[in-house]
C-alpha cells in the first residue's frame, strides 16, 4: 500500500509492504531499506543511502546506472538474492561508486558492509546449499539442482571502498562477496579498495572476473573456498598493513573448510596476477598466496613480491596431493623479495623449479595511493620465453608479459579508478 504524501517539504514515503523496499525520497537524497521487491533504477542525478542490509528479491533487477554514488551507513549492505539480478554497468568515465556515508578524510574501513551477491552455481557444501554470514545475508548455491551458468547481472566499472564489518566472532562482511554465483553473470573492471575483512571472496560458483584492482584489503585480497572453480585475469592486490595488522594473505585459497575432499574441488584458473605485499618493517603482513584445505587451481603469469612471509605455501596433506598430482599449478611466475620465496618441503621442491626468483623490476609498486605496478622495460616479466598463453577460450586475453599490468597501457591507472585513503 503507498502512503500518502505528506505536503511540501516533507519526505515522500513509498512503502510497498513489509516485504519490500521502503523509498524515502529526501531533499538530500534518496535513503534505501528493507526489501527492493519490484524492478528499480537508481540514476546518477541522486544520492542513494543504504540504511540497514538492503535486500534485492529474487525475479527482481536492480538496475544501476553510470555514474551513480551509493553510501552505505552504518552497519549497511546490499544483498542480491538468489535469482535477482544487479544491473551495474559504468563506465571508464562514469564508474558507480559504493563508498562509506562518511564525510571524505572520516571514511575508515568497516564503514559499511559491501555488496554481497547470492546465485545458483555449484558449492560444495552437503545439500548444495548454504547460508551467508551469520545467516545475515541470506542463502546461496542451487542446491541439489544448480545452474552453472547461472546469471546474477553485470557489474562493471564499479569501485566498492571503506567496506566490511564484523557480524560475528571471526565472521566478517567482506567487500565484495560471490557467494554461488554463476558464469553467466558478468564482471570485469572492479576497484576494491580499503575495507575489512577480504577484498573479493568465493565460496563456490563459476563465475569469472576480469580486471579487478584489490587496495588496502583488511585481511586477504583475493579469496576464494567452496568449490569455486571459476577464471580470473589481471589481477592486481595490493596489501597495507595500515589498514589492519592482521592485513594476511594476497590469496588464500580452500576446498572446504570442513572436509578438505568435497566435491566439486576448488580449482579456478588464474593468469596474470600482481600480487604485493605491504614490506614496511613494524607493521603486520602474511604470506602471499596460501593454498590450503584441499585446494586444486591453475595460476600462470603471476608476480608475487614484498610478503613477509613466504611468496607462495601450499598447505596441508590435502593441497599437497593436488600439487604432487598436477591438479595444483603455479608456473611461469616471478616470486621475489618476500621471506621466502617459497614455505620450505614441498611448495619449496615442487614450485621452484617452475618459477623464476628474480626481481621483476616493478615500476613503484608499493607506494600507497598512486603505485605504479607496470614492469620496467628491462623486466624479466616481459621476456617472453616466460610467458605461458592463456587457453584460447573467449573469457582469456592473449598476453606477452607477466602479472596484472600491461606494461603498455595501464588500466590501473585508468579515470575509474581513485585509491581513496579516507
Amino acid at each position: 500500500m503507498k502512503r500518502q504524501l505528506l505536503g511540501i517539504g516533507a519526505a515522500l514515503v513509498l512503502a510497498l509492504a513489509s516485504t519490500s523496499i521502503q523509498f524515502i525520497v529526501m531533499a538530500q537524497g534518496n535513503v534505501l531499506e528493507g526489501r527492493i521487491s519490484t524492478n528499480t533504477t537508481l540514476t546518477p542525478n541522486r544520492e542513494y543511502t543504504l540504511n540497514g542490509i538492503v535486500f534485492v528479491d529474487p525475479g527482481v533487477t536492480l538496475t544501476i546506472l553510470p555514474g551513480t554514488t551509493i553510501k552505505g551507513g552504518d552497519r549497511s549492505a546490499l544483498v542480491i538474492e538468489r535469482g535477482a539480478k544487479l544491473i551495474a554497468e559504468g563506465t571508464p568515465t562514469a564508474p558507480i561508486i559504493f563508498t562509506s556515508a562518511k564525510a571524505p578524510g572520516s571514511r575508515t574501513p568497516r564503514d559499511w558492509g559491501g555488496v554481497w551477491i547470492n546465485g545458483r552455481a555449484p558449492i560444495n557444501v552437503p545439500g548444495g546449499e548454504d547460508l551467508g554470514e551469520a545467516g545475515l545475508t541470506g542463502v546461496y548455491g542451487g542446491g541439489l539442482n544448480p545452474d552453472p551458468n547461472d546469471n546474477s547481472g553485470v557489474i562493471r566499472y564499479v569501485r566498492i571502498e571503506f567496506a566490511g564489518f564484523p557480524v560475528a566472532p571471526d565472521r566478517e562482511l567482506n567487500n565484495f562477496t560471490l557467494a554461488g554465483v554463476g558464469a553467466g553473470t558478468t564482471i570485469d573492471h572492479i576497484h576494491v579498495n580499503r575495507g575489512g575483512d577480504d577484498g573479493v571472496e568465493f565460496f563456490g560458483g563459476t563465475v569469472n572476473v576480469k580486471y579487478v584492482l584489490i587496495t588496502g584489503p583488511g585481511d586477504d585480497g583475493f579469496d576464494w573456498q567452496t568449490g569455486y572453480t571459476g577464471k580470473a585475469q589481471f589481477v592486481v592486490v595490493q596489501q597495507d598493513a595500515e589498514v589492519d595488522v592482521a592485513a594476511d594473505r594476497g590469496i588464500e585459497a580452500d576446498n572446504n573448510e570442513q572436509d578438505n575432499e568435497l566435491l566439486p574441488r576448488s580449482n579456478p584458473i588464474i593468469y596474470n596476477a600482481t600480487i604485493v605485499g605491504d614490506p614496511r618493517p613494524g607493521l603486520g603482513g602474511g604470506a602471499g598466496v596460501v593454498l590450503r584445505r584441499g585446494t586444486a587451481g591453475t595460476m600462470r603469469n603471476m608476480i608475487v613480491t614484498g610478503f613477509k612471509r613466504a611468496g607462495i605455501d601450499v598447505q596441508g596433506s590435502s593441497s599437497q596431493a593436488q600439487l604432487s598430482s598436477g591438479r595444483l599449478v603455479v608456473s611461469n611466475s616471478i616470486v621475489f623479495g618476500n621471506n621466502p620465496n617459497f614455505a620450505s618441503g614441498a611448495t619449496a621442491t615442487a614450485l621452484a623449479p617452475l618459477n623464476a626468483q628474480v626481481d621483476p623490476q616493478l615500476i613503484d609498486p608499493f607506494t600507497l595511493g598512486n603505485p605504479d605496478f607496470r614492469p620496467r622495460e628491462t623486466s624479466p616479466a616481459k621476456n617472453p620465453m616466460m610467458v605461458a598463453t592463456p587457453p584460447n577460450d573467449g573469457f582469456f586475453s592473449p598476453v606477452n608479459f607477466l602479472g596484472g599490468v600491461d606494461p603498455e597501457n595501464d588500466w590501473t591507472k585508468a579515470q575509474w579508478i581513485r585509491i581513496n585513503l579516507s
